[in-house]
């Protein structure tokens, strides 16, 4: 398709206004007429309306603008880290010493009056000095129980080992609570104990006394009368225990027969240690009849036990 130019447009427009004017006129018919100013204002308005229409639609081009600045695009400030001071060590004192454990005689421990016993500790060397033989344990107050003063130590003990350290004492004669601390002395002389600050005593605790004996029986001496039986039938067997206990309480018990017979549960009471005598009768045998019995004890409290069978024979006559 032929585009024709504005400048070409507008002088045909022109020309066929110019040519309209001259042509005859129909008198007959009276057409108004515009000026001609307005005929070729109009003429133009239509050629450049048309043209418009032609000419391709350039989209207008968007200015591209910086991005303004967001309100949550701030910058990032930089985080301190403070590392904190390490701590100073505490420093460990050269002469300290931790309690382990009572490798003999725990506190409160029996022991008869004038018995001589040994008492030993288990002690760790928890300073940073050794303990070298100049070292030695000390009594340091409460009762010796005839304890020496100091021990000296046989062997070097260095830092985070254990000892063993034992001292030979004497229970005191007169029953009763006794107790004596003890603590440890370096080769200058100084004392020194347990924990953090070594300023702790150990100690060795015990009851001077007669150790109470559990109440118990000790024996039953049984007999049989008679032992051997030869005669007229039945006959009656006398059974004889002799009860012997340990203190003051009462005893349960009953009889068992070799005929598998159990008697009723008896009682006996006891107002100290020593003896009484049981007794028990069993009647028995037919004309012609031999046999061999027994007769026993069973301690119901506080043992819970058989003693000794009485044994014996009948023979008896036709």
């Amino acid at each position: 398709m032929k585009r024709f130019s504005l400048p070409i447009i507008l002088i045909l427009a022109i020309s066929l206004l110019l040519t309209s004017c001259n042509m005859p006129r129909d008198k007959d018919k009276q057409t108004p007429t515009l000026p001609a100013q307005t005929i070729v204002a109009i003429t133009v308005e239509a050629l450049l309306t048309q043209s418009a229409a032609q000419t391709p639609q350039v989209p207008p081009t968007q200015e591209t603008l910086p991005p303004s600045p967001s309100s949550t695009n701030t910058m990032a400030v930089p985080t301190l880290t403070t590392t904190p001071a390490s701590p100073t060590p505490t420093p460990i004192p050269c002469d300290r010493g931790s309690f382990v454990t009572d490798v003999t005689i725990p506190d409160g421990t029996q022991i008869s009056p004038g018995t001589t016993f040994t008492k030993t500790w288990r002690i760790k060397n928890n300073g940073s000095c050794s303990w070298t033989t100049g070292y030695k344990l000390v009594f340091v107050s409460g009762n010796a129980m005839e304890g020496p003063a100091s021990i000296a130590f046989t062997s070097t003990v260095p830092p985070q080992e254990t000892v063993d350290l034992s001292v030979t004492l004497k229970a005191p004669s007169t029953p009763g609570d006794y107790e004596g601390f003890w603590m440890l002395e370096n080769a200058s002389g100084v004392r020194f104990g347990l924990g953090s600050d070594a300023d702790k005593q150990f100690w060795v605790k015990i009851s001077s006394g007669n150790t109470p004996v559990p109440f118990a029986v000790t024996s039953i001496g049984m007999t049989s009368n008679p032992t051997n039986y030869i005669g007229v039938c039945p006959v009656t067997i006398t059974i004889t225990g002799a009860m012997t206990v340990s203190g003051s309480g009462t005893v349960t018990y009953y009889w068992d027969r070799s005929d598998g017979t159990q008697s009723a549960t008896q009682s006996l009471k006891f107002n100290t240690a020593g003896t009484q005598t049981i007794t028990y009768t069993w009647t028995l045998g037919s004309a012609g009849e031999s046999l061999n019995g027994w007769v026993r004890v069973y301690n119901d409290h506080p043992n819970h036990q058989y003693f000794k069978k009485a044994e014996f024979t009948i023979s008896c006559s036709p």
